[in-house]
């Protein structure tokens, strides 16, 4: 008890708990009261938010003019220890969280060293040596650094706001050279690295008054050969060439704490694509598992015995959780952007939300550093000093296991055990070594009966492969880390393949991709630390040589099938969405943008047909999954290229671009190989204005461009690849004519001059964006040409001569070729088209986008009678089925029975239904045939009958 404040401290039963409490148990704290009696009165009443934020008001406040350093860092101090009592008595009255606690202390850490820096800068700005930001002589603020170009960055706990009690504090010093000038004797560099040596004194020195914060500069880059100051560059320079993995997983906590914001915001944006991969980087985890390995080796302990025991890096420890939390950063914030925060608690959060942990996870790691966190306040608050152990003296023991709440050191015991051991489980199980499980490869001897036993049919072609990887014979096998990798996956991959239909097709498939790959040992990581991976690796081997080899070209949308969501039902349009617009919005710029979405649309793509493939989705719902995200790429991506073409151009007021999609597009029948069919249309309100840019055009010029834009951003091909192929030629006049136009020039075409076949492939016509005014009236012409009377004669004869004109250019007898051959799909297309012409203007509401419903809606008007409307319903549904399989795993269709793998044609049996590829193959040509008798009968046959009648 302090003396000279007992009445008051007595008054209130509630104060006096607390300052016994208090001082019971800390001999720091009992110090700073003595020097200070009245921190006591004033903080153990309460209010702690307006005492702190006078705290810090007052370490914001001009200090006097020509202050010596002396008396700065004496002020510091006594700041310092009342902050240090203020926090005490908040964190063990419960008026604060363990979050409030060490966020309070590292705002002071983050106060203290702006106000230093402001009066360090101050004396070299009133010597003349560096400028005064406006000019002209300020006063000693936080304002004197905002264009100095140098700064400092908090790193660890103070970076990420969880300062611990004594904790000291690791930063990293930079300056940008290009934002400040020189006007000394020396250099700006000398001048910078003298400026923090004198920061650093001021921050650590002791005096009478204690000190502030124990400052380590060692995070730096190469602290052993440079400066304590460096510039930006040097510091970029390194950590591009020379920085390891640990110092990537550092930087996850970088912040601006003092100094230039602008400087250092540009700075750690720089750096930002360093520190978060696009691509999970399991090869890269390897080393960080290294330093997992020796901190298990030098300091993981059981707490069994208790007492000694280190809550930071013990077995369970802090260290622990931050580990867990940084690694999964590490592998998923490329792809999670929600997931670059620094708190440890904070990226906890994100991984539950993002489903990336389970929810016990979550609560058993956040309880258990929240636990051990106050238990390492607690330990460092007895004597100021910076320890994570616990005492193993009787007295020091039992004095913490009080100062924690505990009535008893049993009850102590079991939650440090308890919380202990739920986070070594998990964090035992977050990297696998990198020698793996189980057997590492085959001996030569070994390898030939291990195949035949595997049930390989090709023995000797199978050894002669795995010897060839041995001998690095591909660009993925160069390095010894890769082959070492190979041969710790090889007995996995193996049993894989022996699953499949071929074994050593498979083998001799996989062998393909590896020499297609431009590097090994990313993809090699990737499959050792997920053996689950291996299944779907020997499917997509054994049975999908076109998906196999879109693999091989981009081996990182293997990153896809370790989300959560990878297996679950696909996404509605909005999740879809919103999951763009998060990932569009950590974008650094236009060209950004364009890679993060071609990886979104080829990691979904390939989501899509991994589901398809494995009976997860079926082909109406593949189908409707490609349309939508097709539809939510275009609807993220078109604002985006208008957006930049606006820098330019500007925008004309009241006026927009809409895109109509055409075909199977706009059918929503979209499968794994599908280009998209789009026409462009523009409103403007005005045709005589002009757009409002640096720039400006007249809207003919202006949309047709931005049209050409909206292409290129879709077909260019950037390093992740292109987004989709576009085909307009189903635009009015085709390919002669304009790329963009009005809806006049739209509605005046097809009611003039437009061919039968166009009128047929407006039925497919979905208006995907436009101003809303627009699309109502678009929505409306496309209708009345629809519907339009029509010369039944006339139509019946353009119908056929142009199914004529397709069969002789794609005509095919391969029952194979869906698509063109007679009875397939486009037959189906036509009956359904032609017959919606022929009755729209009597049955309007007939028409739809999706062929399904147009059949559905032809019977209904008695244009099919049932059973011939059952009959193409079935067929349609049957042979998307099988077209869509086909398209995905060969990449279009087989020449003809052979072009089909094993594998594959169990899976046609699977998807369709049928016990024997033959029956599958039967059923293909029944519906075919089923299909062409009816083009016959409703087409094809009284179309001659009335060429014969004419002539």
């Amino acid at each position: 008890m302090v003396v000279g404040n007992e009445k008051r401290l007595d008054e209130n039963t509630e104060t006096r708990a607390l300052a016994l409490a208090l001082f019971g148990h800390s001999h720091f704290l009992s110090s700073i009261a003595r020097r200070q009696p009245h921190l006591a009165a004033n903080y153990l009443s309460g209010e702690p938010d307006q005492n702190f934020d006078k705290i810090l008001r007052c370490l914001s406040k001009p200090r006097p003019e020509g202050e010596k350093t002396e008396d700065l860092m004496t002020f510091l101090r006594e700041k310092k220890a009342a902050a240090a009592f203020l926090i005490a008595a908040a964190d063990i009255a419960g008026w604060w969280t363990l979050e409030q606690v060490t966020i309070a202390l590292s705002q002071f850490a983050d106060a203290a060293l702006e106000l230093s820096l402001a009066h360090l800068l101050h004396q070299r700005m009133r010597t003349g040596e560096l400028p005064w930001p406006k000019g002209d002589q300020e006063p000693v603020s936080p304002a004197l650094s905002r264009n100095s170009g140098y700064f400092i960055l908090g790193m660890g706990k103070l970076g990420a706001f969880e300062l611990n009690y004594s904790s000291d504090i690791d930063l990293i010093v930079l300056y940008d050279p290009e934002r400040t000038t020189y006007n000394g004797t020396k250099s700006l560099q000398n001048c910078f690295v003298k400026l923090t040596q004198d920061l650093v004194q001021i921050m650590e020195a002791r005096t009478m008054y204690g000190y502030v914060f124990r400052t380590d500069l060692r995070l730096r880059p190469d602290p052993g050969a440079t400066p304590v100051a460096l510039s930006v560059g040097a510091a970029e320079n390194y950590y591009h060439s020379m920085a390891v993995n640990w110092e990537r997983s550092a930087m996850i906590k970088a912040r601006v704490v003092a100094g230039d914001q602008t400087a250092g915001a540009a700075y750690l944006d720089t750096m930002a694509r360093w520190v978060w991969r696009k691509n999970m980087d399991f090869a890269a985890l390897n080393d960080i598992a290294a330093i997992k390995n020796q901190i298990n080796h030098h300091y993981r302990q059981s707490p069994t015995a208790f007492r000694g025991f280190d809550v930071k890096l013990g077995y369970g420890g802090i260290r622990e959780i931050e580990f867990f939390a940084q690694i999964n950063q590490l592998l998923h914030a490329g792809r999670h952007p929600n997931l670059r925060v620094r708190g440890t608690l904070d990226a906890l959060d994100v991984l539950a939300m993002d489903q990336l942990i389970d929810g016990k996870t979550h609560k058993r790691l956040s309880s258990g550093y929240r636990f051990l966190r106050t238990l390492e306040h607690r330990i460092q608050m007895v004597d100021d000093q910076q320890t994570h152990t616990i005492p193993e003296d009787d007295e020091g023991f039992a004095r913490l296991v009080s100062f924690m709440g505990y009535a008893d050191t049993e009850n102590f015991k079991v939650a440090l055990k308890s919380h202990t051991d739920e986070i070594s489980k998990i964090y035992d199980g977050l990297l696998p070594d990198e020698e793996g499980t189980g057997k590492d490869g085959y001996s030569e001897t070994e390898l030939p009966e291990t195949l035949a036993n595997l049930g390989f049919s090709d023995v000797s072609g199978a050894v002669s492969i795995i010897e060839a990887w041995r001998r690095g014979r591909y660009r993925a096998l160069r390095t010894e880390r890769a082959k070492r990798l190979l041969e710790v996956i090889l007995p996995g991959l193996l049993e894989a393949f022996s699953k499949t239909h071929n074994a050593s097709s498979a083998l001799t498939r996989f062998d393909k991709f590896i020499s297609q790959l431009p590097g090994g040992v990313q993809l090699f990581s990737l499959l050792q630390s997920n053996p689950t991976l291996f299944r779907l690796l020997a499917r997509v081997m054994g049975l999908a040589p076109a998906l196999a080899e879109t693999l091989a070209k981009k081996p990182d949308l293997w990153d896809a099938v370790l989300e959560p969501d990878f297996y679950a039902p696909l996404e509605a349009e909005k999740d879809l969405r919103a999951k763009l617009e998060v990932l569009i919005k950590s974008a650094r710029d236009y060209q950004d943008i364009l890679d993060i979405v071609r990886r979104f649309v080829a990691e979904h793509r390939f989501r899509i047909g991994v589901q398809l493939l494995e009976s997860l989705a079926s082909v109406k719902e593949s189908g409707d999954a490609q349309t939508r995200l097709a539809d939510v790429t275009l609807k993220a991506l078109v604002p985006q290229v208008e957006d930049e073409f606006a820098l330019k151009h500007g925008r004309f007021p009241g006026g927009g671009i809409s895109i109509v999609a055409m075909g199977k597009y706009g059918g929503g029948e979209l499968t794994h190989t599908s280009d998209l069919d789009i026409v462009f249309l523009y409103h403007v309100p005005d045709m005589d204005m002009m757009s409002n840019g640096p720039k400006p055009l007249m809207p003919s010029q202006y949309f047709s461009r931005l049209g050409q834009h909206i292409i290129t951003a879709i077909t260019a091909l950037t390093p992740e690849g292109r987004l989709y192929e576009v085909d307009t030629r189903l635009r009015p006049s085709g390919s002669q004519g304009p790329l963009v136009v009005t809806l006049k020039t739209f509605s005046d075409y097809y009611t003039g001059s437009a061919w039968t076949w166009e009128h047929m492939a407006l039925t497919r016509a979905r208006i995907i964006l436009g101003p809303p005014e627009e699309r109502q009236l678009l929505e409306t012409t496309i209708t009345n040409v629809l519907t339009a009377p029509r010369d039944g004669t006339e139509l019946l004869r353009a119908v056929n001569d142009m199914r004529g004109k397709l069969f002789q250019q794609f005509g095919t007898d391969n029952p194979w070729a869906i698509k063109h051959t007679r009875g397939g799909l486009v037959d189906m297309e036509f009956i359904c088209q032609y017959l919606m012409l022929r009755e729209g203007n009597r049955h309007p509401g007939m028409f739809h986008p999706q062929l399904q419903e147009s059949i559905k809606r032809l019977a209904a008007a008695g244009a099919l009678l049932p059973q011939q409307a059952d009959m193409l319903s079935e067929a349609h549904q049957f042979l998307q089925q099988v077209q869509s399989l086909l398209r995905l795993c060969l990449g279009g269709s087989p020449t003809d029975d052979t072009a089909i793998p094993e594998g594959l044609r169990s899976t046609l049996c699977h998807a369709t239904g049928c016990k024997t590829f033959d029956a599958v193959k039967d059923k293909v040509r029944a519906h075919e045939t089923a299909i062409y008798r009816l083009f016959q009968d409703v087409i094809e046959e009284p179309a001659n009958n009335l060429a014969e009648t004419q002539s």
